[in-house]
């Protein structure tokens, strides 16, 4: 690879184009698609149910923060009585047969499916409480109408977003352990085809299970250790600005994990050398993972991009992990042949 990638700002453009590479290829590689459909289709159900729960349940808890922020101060402030009615329902769209079908037979009747109707869903969703509250200072409460209802808005914004991250953060991890089967696949051809060889190492069924259960404990072990306590101190107002692109950080580094874990998991890495790939490839592994983690939060977006991601992963490892793993294995091989010349020439002095 071109030494001039290796600066940072190249390396943080390089990260980025990935997913804009593996598109173009899916699009002009007919035999690769055939791969991506099924995951395509996957992820589309699991969509469908993460979203109509978590989205859900989510957008009502962020109108009810909304709503309980006034009684963060000392005193109910008067604007307070001038907040809109923040209540989540669903848009008449999703309850009604769409009308752009003006020009269908009269005998043609179309309908959504039962389930798929929101106001015939029977979730009980929680009615959310607050027993524990920040603690806002007084000055608060005596800002204008108009300024506190910007507030709420960007706070309400703010929740919205976080919410999608993580929606498309579950729906990633679900939607490739599902689908692996598949991205393998795709993932062992795509690197055929751009490095000649396809490495393997073959551990047996019973091993590959343990080792995929260890890895996904890991991850979680790593996302609620690091993750937890930087929520935690999302909450404290000086504390936040760090906090924030620091969570923001581990989750990129995680979906990082993820779209490269079909090439770095047929070579059975510790999950401790996988972080190392990625220490050992920023900063062009950090804006891969943060692209990568923006395309999969995006609703409807996310379904087609999580198999666009995998290709995308298997590309980059190819150009930035493949030619120094190949480097240090050939080492690996020159040092064991120069010790086993070293043996043969003692025994025959001996």
């Amino acid at each position: 690879m071109n030494n001039g990638l290796m600066r940072i700002p190249a390396g943080l453009l390089a990260g980025i184009v990935y997913p804009l590479r593996a598109l173009w290829l899916l699009i002009q590689t007919p035999p690769l698609r055939r791969y991506v459909l099924i995951p395509i289709a996957i992820n589309f159900a699991l969509g469908i149910t993460l979203y109509a729960a978590l989205i859900t349940g989510g957008l009502r808890l962020v109108d009810a923060i909304a709503l309980d922020i006034p009684h963060w101060t000392a005193q109910i402030p008067a604007w307070a009585d001038t907040l809109p009615d923040w209540h989540f329902t669903f848009p008449a769209w999703m309850t009604h047969v769409p009308a752009w079908f003006p020009h269908w037979p009269a005998s043609w009747h179309v309908s959504w499916p039962t389930w798929l109707n929101p106001s015939n869903w029977s979730i009980p969703w929680p009615q959310w409480s607050f027993s524990w509250r920040p603690a806002l200072p007084n000055w608060f409460a005596e800002i204008p109408d108009w300024l506190a209802i910007a507030l709420l808005w960007v706070v309400r914004l703010v929740l919205t977003l976080v919410l999608l991250l993580v929606t498309g953060f579950i729906l990633l991890q679900f939607g490739v352990l599902l689908g692996a089967p598949w991205y393998g696949k795709l993932s062992e051809e795509l690197e055929k085809r751009q490095t000649g060889q396809v490495t393997i190492v073959e551990v047996g069924v019973a091993r590959d299970i343990g080792r995929a259960i260890l890895y996904e404990l890991k991850k979680l072990v790593l996302s609620l250790g690091v993750g937890v306590p930087l929520f935690v101190l999302g909450f404290v107002p000086l504390v936040a600005a760090i906090a924030t692109p620091l969570s923001i950080a581990l989750a990129g580094t995680i979906v990082c994990l993820d779209f490269l874990d079909s090439a770095l998991e047929r070579r059975r890495l510790r999950f401790r050398e996988k972080l190392g790939v990625f220490i050992r490839t920023l900063p062009a592994s950090a804006s891969f993972g943060l692209v990568c983690l923006v395309l999969v939060s995006v609703p409807l977006v996310n379904l087609l991009a999580i198999p666009v991601c995998v290709t995308a992963g298997t590309l980059f490892f190819c150009d930035w992990v493949y030619p120094w793993m190949k480097e240090r294995d050939l080492a690996i091989v020159d040092k064991s042949a120069a010790a086993l010349s070293e043996s043969a020439v003692e025994q025959n002095l001996d």
